[in-house]
């Protein structure tokens, strides 16, 4: 890894390729699990249905919505007030999930999410953020709507457990997103004072 490490197109393409697996795992994995049974009704371990369902809607709307997402107007995502110096975020032990992300494979997920040297590659990357940030929207309120539909329906362990896996899966990423555009923009105004 030494050697990939000095040569930065080698390194976005072992991101790359190391992400596109961790992908194809997970993807064939929740396949495999809903292949017998069908996706509806809830059937198993509450919780393996809730994640193997979760990831296949996350997968589905990032494929389907990413592209998008990274030309919408940024101020859609604009942080409020409150927000910019990201101290309401470390408060929810955002740190923790951060430091998880960055030590486990989870965080191979996305490998667009590493900054370049220079500005416009700030720019990229809070566009990939804003984006990534959509893509767990969507997928929150996609996952909600069948958590209800699994209350409503008498699968009511299954709803909640829906319901409460949406904290690492959407919930703590959103916020960490949040954070890390504040972290960043803040970044870019004092380049662009310094500069001045």
């Amino acid at each position: 890894m030494k050697g990939v490490s000095k040569n930065p197109q080698a390194e976005q393409m072992f991101r790359g390729i190391r992400s596109i697996v961790l992908i194809v795992v997970f993807t064939v994995s929740a396949a495999v699990y809903f292949n017998r049974r069908g996706f509806y009704p809830p059937h198993g371990n509450a919780l393996i249905y809730a994640i193997a369902m979760s990831w296949l809607i996350s997968i589905s709307i990032a494929v389907g919505s990413s592209a998008i997402l990274f030309r919408v107007n940024p101020k859609l995502f604009s942080l409020a007030r409150w927000e910019k110096e990201g101290e309401v975020y470390n408060r929810t032990g955002i740190r923790a999930f951060r430091w998880l992300l960055l030590h486990s494979p989870l965080g191979w997920i996305n490998p667009n999410l590493h900054l370049g040297a220079s500005r416009t590659d700030c720019e990229r990357l809070l566009r990939e953020m804003n984006s990534g940030e959509g893509v767990h929207w969507l997928t929150c309120i996609a996952s909600v709507l069948l958590a209800i539909s699994c209350l409503v329906g008498g699968y009511a362990v299954y709803g909640y457990v829906m319901l409460l896996v949406r904290i690492p899966f959407d919930l703590f990423p959103i916020m960490l997103q949040r954070r890390n555009r504040g972290r960043l923009c803040r970044v870019l105004s004092r380049q662009l004072h310094t500069s001045v």
